[in-house]
């Protein structure tokens, strides 16, 4: 989009947006902000709060970074999660993610074990060109690599391009999910918060249904029978639950295809 425009879209969407919401809204929350949810996620710009499906004004604390990293930003993780006490820490990763490429174009071009078992997905990102990467932008990258190595072994079992890397994205939130029950494990055991993990998936890694957030890991609970317990546990502490009603077999249907992992 050129630029003249860029700056018009600035003014006139954030016009319509003032237009569109009622001044009292705005008072209410001045002074004080009331998120339940602590957002880590990835810079990416596919990856928005509109894709969970809500009006997030004052409900979910966004941190963004490369590769949805939780020691890039403690600071702000902690301001959240310690500070305003939200209940949840919510790790999204997605596919196609450009620092899972990355990372893994840095593990296959150093190790002469992986180049020997190359196949075309390897090939492809042996052919990629880095250098216009300054060296920032590399640092906050790297540190990627140590879960894109333990991933890559695996990767052989899968045979298509979009699930290996979406499979490696899936590792990397595993990876995350380990650092933050490494630094807020107490609250997890406390009940004061829960950690989740989830891929948002546009590109069809997980099923045929483009958009869906799949969640990976809860707690640490990686196992896919584990997770669904463990997603319908967390259901079960709504108040005077009906286990018989519509609401709840529609959420039952959505844990059996939305609480898996590849």
């Amino acid at each position: 989009m050129e630029l003249g425009n860029i700056f018009r879209h600035l003014l006139v969407h954030n016009e319509a947006f003032v237009k569109s919401r009622d001044a009292t809204k705005f008072f209410a929350y001045a002074t004080r902000q009331n998120p339940y949810i602590t957002l880590v996620t990835c810079s990416d710009s596919r990856v928005q709060g509109e894709i969970l499906g809500m009006d997030i004004f004052n409900k979910v604390f966004i941190i963004r970074n490369a590769g949805n990293q939780v020691s890039v930003n403690r600071g702000s993780i902690e301001y959240s999660v310690l500070v305003l006490g939200t209940p949840v820490l919510l790790i999204l990763g997605h596919t196609n993610c450009g620092a899972v490429k990355f990372a893994t174009h840095a593990c296959v071009t150093r190790s002469k074990e992986i180049v020997a078992m190359t196949k075309s997905f390897y090939s492809e990102l042996l052919r990629s060109d880095y250098s216009v990467i300054t060296s920032e932008v590399k640092s906050e990258m790297l540190p990627l690599i140590i879960p894109i190595e333990r991933g890559i072994p695996y990767l052989s079992k899968l045979g298509d391009e979009s699930r290996e890397l979406a499979y490696l994205g899936q590792v990397n939130v595993d990876y995350q999910i380990e650092k933050a029950l490494k630094y807020y494990g107490n609250r997890v055991k406390e009940n004061k918060l829960t950690i989740i993990g989830g891929v948002y998936d546009f590109v069809g890694a997980y099923s045929k249904e483009l958009g869906r957030i799949l969640i990976t890991n809860i707690n640490g609970i990686t196992d896919t029978k584990g997770l669904q317990e463990s997603a319908r546990s967390l259901i079960k502490r709504i108040p005077n639950t009906d286990e018989t009603s519509e609401g709840y077999k529609l959420v039952a249907r959505l844990i059996e295809e939305k609480v898996i992992r590849i």
